[in-house]
């Protein structure tokens, strides 16, 4: 089952200009690095600013850190005035899937 929230999402989420960031050893990718008159900010794969603006080596440093392992963490998916926690099963520039994980994790049975 898709929770209705899910069709809000569907679609491109990662802009133009924000500035892939590969890991070195792997080339792994490891979130985006969006720069502006404030300075760099480190995102995610889907987007979520892991720190504030600052030094480009600083952003660099926090994604090569928690990008990936941001995925790991709790997540609310928020439609409306409905809210619902839910955990990455997988994440690409383009998608991110997710299932409903109500007491912290999911099983089979989440939809």
């Amino acid at each position: 089952m898709v929770h209705p929230a899910a069709d809000a999402f569907n679609g491109p989420v990662i802009p133009s200009d924000w500035v892939p960031h590969r890991r070195p050893a792997d080339s792994e990718l490891v979130g985006y690095l969006r720069r502006d008159g404030s300075g760099t900010t480190p995102l995610n794969l889907f987007g979520h600013p892991l720190a504030g603006p600052g030094e480009p080596a600083r952003a660099v440093a926090v994604l090569e850190a928690r990008g990936l392992a941001s995925l790991a963490e709790a997540w609310w998916l928020r439609h409306g005035d409905e809210a619902v926690e839910v955990r990455i099963v997988e994440a690409s520039p383009d998608r991110v899937h997710v299932v409903e994980a109500p007491f912290g994790f999911y099983g089979p049975d989440s939809p």
